[in-house]
């Protein structure tokens, strides 16, 4: 696939876009707080809103919950065939100690080429770039003959989606016949992801007086033990486990408590993990392996007493034929954007897009900044590439839904 020269209108349209209005967009939506908790995006929502709106925009917000809206903004085709869907979340984590920071992080500061603050790359400059890419059409009176464009900004992807993604699923307000899910890929067109598995690991010891810990067995210490034959048995094998566009397999030890008080030796240790699975792989199966290499524990080092548990739904992976044709098209159209050749990858965390990965239509994952520093003190993205994903965003859609049936 060779890079194309654009076309006297595309490149128009592209030079149409202004670095200062994208950027003071994403500025503005950094300064409208909206980390989780409360995840209150009713500021931030309400400035795209405006946006739009002011463009002739047609904009619907919907909520299950006040201060959690979201936005569905439609620039319609001329016959309605299909859904192209931009989507993006509103919501951040928090910023933790805003002395930590080097800039204040809800001020949109910009320091040579870096926009600074929460959600500047996680997930807010996706936001601007989609948004821009549409208004850019808008205003370029741009016809697309073979299907409409929608933009959604959905709060509560940082909390669960229960009021954003998910809720506007499961109420039939978002049906894409195609969709691209705006999250931190470095700009590069990813298909496919892997999916959070949540598993719990409860060890149990048998508890009595700190004074006599001979007389009991203590669950905080045979954890530690345990983790160490874990990450010597199972870390390996999951490390093992390939994916040609995505990391390995993988297992975080994420949260640990147990015991009673200090002068009391524990009974129970509880893990709380975080297991990434890549496509193909389950739930049952990630937790018949950590099974087996506990139950080896059990029968070489030392007699172990242990309970697995894991539940809540576990969404299918997005993996994509890379010679779909909508895969192709949006590689095409970055390397026409960027000048250059481009090559397709996974992305590294979970995204939204989980929620629609098994109804059977085409998804990609693409936006600016690098992952790393998502949720991450300092958080930043490049003008340069805020830019890039406008360009690309804009010029996908126009290409994508003026394509011939």
């Amino acid at each position: 696939m060779l890079v194309q020269e654009l076309s006297p209108l595309e490149s128009w349209l592209l030079d149409s876009i202004q670095e200062s209005e994208v950027v003071g967009l994403l500025q503005s939506l950094i300064q409208a707080r909206s980390d989780f908790p409360p995840g209150d995006c009713r500021e931030a929502v309400s400035i795209i809103a405006e946006k739009v709106r002011n463009e002739g925009v047609e904009v619907k917000l919907l909520a299950d919950k006040e201060h959690q809206p979201n936005l569905i903004a439609t620039l319609p085709g001329a016959n309605g065939l299909q859904t192209l869907v931009y989507h993006a979340h509103i919501d951040t984590v928090p910023a933790g100690d805003a002395a930590a920071w080097t800039h204040d992080p809800f001020s949109g500061r910009v320091e040579g080429d870096q926009i600074y603050g929460r959600g500047a790359g996680d997930d807010k400059s996706s936001v601007a770039a989609q948004v821009m890419a549409l208004v850019t059409l808008k205003r370029a009176g741009i016809k697309l003959d073979n299907g409409r464009l929608q933009v959604a900004i959905v709060s509560d992807e940082e909390s669960g989606a229960q009021q954003g993604t998910r809720w506007l699923r499961d109420n039939q307000q978002l049906q894409p016949d195609f969709l691209v899910v705006g999250e931190q890929t470095n700009n590069q067109v990813a298909i496919a992801e892997r999916v959070a598995c949540g598993i719990d690991l409860t060890v149990f010891g048998k508890g009595t007086h700190g004074a006599m810990p001979w007389a009991g067995d203590n669950a905080i210490l045979k954890t530690a033990r345990v983790l160490m034959w874990m990450e010597a048995e199972l870390f390996p094998k999951l490390a093992a486990k390939k994916h040609p566009f995505l990391p390995p397999a993988t297992l975080n030890v994420g949260k640990i408590h147990g015991g009673l008080q200090w002068n009391v030796v524990p009974d129970y240790c509880k893990l709380e993990m975080d297991r990434r699975l890549l496509p193909g792989e389950t739930r049952e199966e990630a937790m018949n392996e950590i099974r087996e290499v506990l139950d080896a524990y059990h029968t070489a080092v030392e007699p172990l007493e242990y309970e697995l548990y894991s539940s809540g739904k576990v969404a299918p992976n997005i993996d994509m034929d890379p010679d779909a044709p909508f895969v192709q098209s949006a590689k095409q159209v970055l390397q026409d954007v960027t000048g250059c050749e481009q090559e397709l990858t996974g992305y590294v965390q979970t995204s939204d897009g989980r929620w629609f990965a098994g109804d059977g239509f085409p998804i990609i994952i693409f936006g600016p900044s690098n992952p790393v520093v998502g949720h991450a003190r300092d958080e930043h993205v490049s003008i340069g590439q805020l830019l890039e994903a406008t360009k690309f965003l804009t010029l996908l859609a126009m290409r994508w839904l003026q394509r011939p049936n």
